[in-house]
C-alpha cells in the first residue's frame, strides 16, 4: 500500500477505534508471539506476551505499545512510540529522529532495513493526527508551530503527549526491534541511538530466551529483553506481564 493512500485509510479509522489500542486494549495477551509471528502455542502460560515495552539510552527514553486494528487484534504493520526523553540538541533545533527496524535469527546474524520508517504524530488528547503526512525525520521546528497552537513551548511536554505511529510494513512480524536514532544537522552520521524490543514479545526473559521451534534466540535481541538481569529472580510469568504493563501509555 502506498503511504498516501495507507495513511488516508487510517485517517478513516474510527477514533474509538484508536482509543481501542491505546486504552483497554493494553492488556496482555497469551498467544507465543516470538519473533511476533501470531502462533499460538500450547505452553500459553509460560509464553505469554507483553503488548509494552521501554528504552533509554545516551540520554534517550522510548516507550513501545502494540498497535491494534479495529477489531481488536494486534496488527504487525504499526507500532506506537512515545518519547518521554528527546536525544540532546532536539529541543534547541540541532537535531532530527528517524526509526529503522531490525531482525536477529537463532543462527546469531543480525539484519538492518537501511531504509528509514515512516511515521505519523498523533495527539492522545484531542485524538486527532497532528501530522497528515508521512515523514522519514523529524526536528522540533518542524511541529514547534502546531504545539504552539497547542499552547505548548517546550519540546519534551509536546512529546509526552504525542504518540507516534510508526509504520514498520511487517505484517508477517518478521523483525524483531525498533531503532531511534538521532541526527545532527552537519552529519549523516547518527549521533546517538537506541533499540528497543518490537511488542509483543514474551514476558518472561526465560521464556523469551527460546524461539517457538525451541532453538536458543539470537543473544543480540535477548540482551535487549527490559527483565534480562531478572531472568533468575524468581518472578513469575504473570508478574513480568505486570511490570512490563506499566511501560504502557
Amino acid at each position: 500500500m502506498k503511504n498516501s493512500n495507507l495513511l488516508k485509510t487510517l485517517l478513516v479509522l474510527s477514533i474509538a477505534a484508536m482509543m481501542t489500542a491505546c486504552g483497554s486494549n493494553q492488556t496482555t495477551g497469551t498467544s507465543d508471539l516470538s519473533s511476533r509471528s501470531t502462533t499460538t502455542v500450547t505452553d500459553a502460560a509460560n509464553k505469554a506476551t507483553a503488548l509494552c515495552n521501554q528504552g533509554s539510552k545516551d540520554g534517550m527514553t522510548m516507550k513501545l505499545k502494540a498497535f491494534t486494528n479495529s477489531s481488536g487484534s494486534v496488527d504487525l504493520s504499526y507500532v506506537w512510540v512515545r518519547m518521554t526523553a528527546l536525544p540532546t540538541g532536539f529541543a534547541a533545533g540541532s537535531s532530527s529522529i528517524s526509526f529503522y527496524k531490525w531482525m536477529g535469527n537463532s543462527s546469531g546474524s543480525t539484519y538492518l532495513d537501511p531504509a528509514k520508517l515512516n511515521f505519523v504524530l498523533w495527539d492522545s488528547q484531542t485524538g486527532s493526527y497532528i501530522t497528515t503526512t508521512w515523514t522519514t525525520s523529524l526536528k522540533w521546528s518542524d511541529v514547534s508551530t502546531t504545539a504552539q497552537g497547542l499552547g505548548i513551548y517546550d519540546a519534551q511536554t509536546f512529546f509526552n503527549r504525542v504518540n507516534i505511529l510508526v509504520y514498520l510494513n511487517d505484517a508477517a512480524g518478521q523483525y524483531d526491534v525498533l531503532k531511534v536514532a538521532s541526527y545532527v544537522s552537519t552529519s549523516t552520521a547518527a549521533q546517538s541511538q537506541m533499540d528497543v524490543l518490537l511488542p509483543p514479545y514474551s514476558a518472561n526473559p526465560a521464556a523469551y530466551a527460546t524461539e517457538s521451534d525451541g532453538t536458543t534466540r539470537n543473544s543480540a535481541l535477548q540482551a535487549l529483553h527490559p527483565f534480562k538481569t531478572l531472568i533468575s529472580s524468581g518472578y513469575t510469568t504473570t508478574q513480568f506481564q505486570s511490570m512490563a504493563q506499566s511501560y504502557c501509555f
